[in-house]
Order: structure tokens, then C-alpha cells, then sequence
């Protein structure tokens, strides 16, 4: 039950933000709202959401959903150069000394909040997400084209896989672990195909499973709903006239 309400809860945080940017091309395998499938029935691909699978516990499924919105926010919100996606994050840190100082804050918050996931993060984990903001911040002191690999790299949305992949650890069963291919209990990761296709601590849905659902609630079922002849009017029938034969 836990874990469903944190799905919904989770789902509803990022409701409006996905809403905010549906418009926006996919930003490759790390965005953190969508990504591109396979459609099994065409063979295509095709734009979907990423939303927090039922396995999380509500508490970390919440922390998750929050990471994501700020990773989004700093690092692909805004507007895109050349193919690379620009953030708030990016954006601010194009402001000489001040920006770059702010930048680094950001992502020091967002470092502060994938610690709070109830199932800790472990020593190697922290050590990459440090060594990410390290690099951000070094490399936003070079001008302009400093501030344009900073863009590139992603800090917070680098930090967010790591996260996203700690949780899968964590919380993901043993039987889907094997399915995709991933290491369970000391025995050796079988990588493959099967890892690839499948990102961490994700399930996929398509845009018009909202649509439905939305409708859903927006129409009552049958029963409730007014049939045709009570919503017009009953026309009176005619008084018969005594004058004429029928």
C-alpha cells in the first residue's frame, strides 16, 4: 500500500512540470521525464514518460521524483545551442564568479536531497556524485566555453542516475534483476541487450494512458450518467378534440 500511494504521490509532483515541457525532444538516455521506446506494434519509436516504479518505498519514490524535477529544471528546462540542452543551471552560471558560485550551489542541493533516500547511499556513490560537482564547478571557471561543457556534462542529471541506480540496488526484485540482465546476490552482471533497454528505477507511459485516465474521472460511469429523455424536455400530449374523428 506504502509503496502505491508514493507512486501517486510521486506521479502528482510531476504531473505538471511533465505537462509544462511535453512539448520538448527528448534529451538522450539520462533525461529525466521522457525517453524514446520501441513501439511493438510499428517498430518505431516513440516519446513516452518516465515515471517511479511501484518497488520504490514512498519515502524514496518522493525523493526520487523531487530529484528529477530540479535535474530537469537546472539542466534542460531552458533552451538549446547546437543540440545541447541549457538549464537554469547553465544558464546562471554564464554570469562571471557569481553565476559559477550559484551553479555549484544547485548541485549541492541536489547532492543534499539524493541523501535523504531512506536506504543511504553508499561511500562509492557519494565519491561520484562529489566528483561530478567538483567537475562542474572547475569547469564553469573557464568562460564561455567552460559554461558550454558544463551544459554538456549535466552535472545534476549525472547525479540523478546515480541515484536512480542505487535505489534500483536497493528495492528492485531479485526475479526482474535477472531478467535485465543485472547482478543479485554476488552473482556476475550478465549485461546484454536487456540491460540496455530498460533505465534505472523507471517504468514507461504513454501520453494517451493519461489522457484515458484523465477521462476516466472526468466522466461518470454509466449509471450516472442522464439518459436522453431525461435531459429533454417530455412533450404534453395533445388534448384530443371532440370535433374530430381519428
Amino acid at each position: 500500500m506504502a509503496t502505491a500511494v508514493g507512486k501517486v504521490a510521486a506521479k502528482k509532483l510531476l504531473g505538471k512540470q511533465m505537462s509544462k515541457y511535453s512539448s520538448k525532444q527528448v534529451a538522450g538516455d539520462k533525461d529525466p521525464y521522457f525517453a524514446y521506446v520501441e513501439n511493438p506494434r510499428t517498430g518505431k519509436l516513440k516519446k513516452v514518460k518516465k515515471q517511479v516504479p511501484d518497488y520504490i518505498p514512498e519515502h524514496d519514490a518522493l525523493i526520487l521524483a523531487k530529484v528529477r524535477k530540479q535535474a530537469y529544471r537546472y539542466d534542460m528546462a531552458l533552451f538549446n545551442v547546437a543540440g545541447v540542452r541549457f538549464g537554469w543551471s547553465s544558464a546562471i552560471g554564464l554570469i562571471p564568479w557569481i553565476g559559477d558560485c550559484a551553479d555549484v550551489g544547485m548541485a549541492i542541493n541536489v547532492y543534499r536531497l539524493c541523501n535523504k533516500v531512506n536506504c543511504k547511499l553508499d561511500s562509492k556513490t557519494k565519491r561520484k556524485m562529489q566528483m561530478w560537482i567538483l567537475a562542474d564547478g572547475l569547469i564553469g571557471l573557464v568562460p564561455i566555453v567552460g559554461d558550454f561543457c558544463d551544459a554538456a556534462i549535466k552535472c545534476n542529471t549525472q547525479n540523478l542516475r546515480l541515484l536512480e541506480l542505487r535505489l534500483d540496488e536497493m528495492y528492485m526484485p531479485e526475479d526482474m534483476k535477472r531478467a535485465r540482465g543485472m547482478k543479485v546476490n554476488g552473482e556476475k552482471e550478465k549485461g546484454g541487450r536487456t540491460q540496455q533497454q530498460y533505465q534505472p528505477a523507471t517504468v514507461y507511459e504513454d501520453f494517451s494512458d493519461e489522457d484515458q485516465e484523465r477521462r476516466a474521472v472526468e466522466e461518470p460511469p454509466p449509471e450516472y450518467r442522464p439518459r436522453k429523455e431525461d435531459s429533454t424536455r417530455q412533450r404534453k400530449p395533445k388534448k384530443s378534440n371532440p370535433y374530430v374523428r381519428y
